[in-house]
């Protein structure tokens, strides 16, 4: 048995899920981009937090 006989099931899986994904089109594309914005937003505001304790504390290099 070849290694590639025995991966085959691996690239089933693989083929499947992409057919998927293109079944949701562009849609998708757009909710994680949104995503990643607002995750973006929510990190750069709590490092803001972080900076403004670390300021009061005096703990800022």
């Amino acid at each position: 048995m070849r290694i590639n006989e025995a991966l085959d099931w691996l690239a089933v899986i693989f083929t499947e899920t992409f057919k998927i994904l293109e079944a949701l089109g562009d849609g998708f594309n757009w909710v994680i981009i949104a995503v990643m914005f607002i995750m973006g937003i929510i990190w750069l505001k709590t490092m803001s937090d972080y900076n403004k304790e670390a300021a009061k504390n005096g703990t800022l290099k």
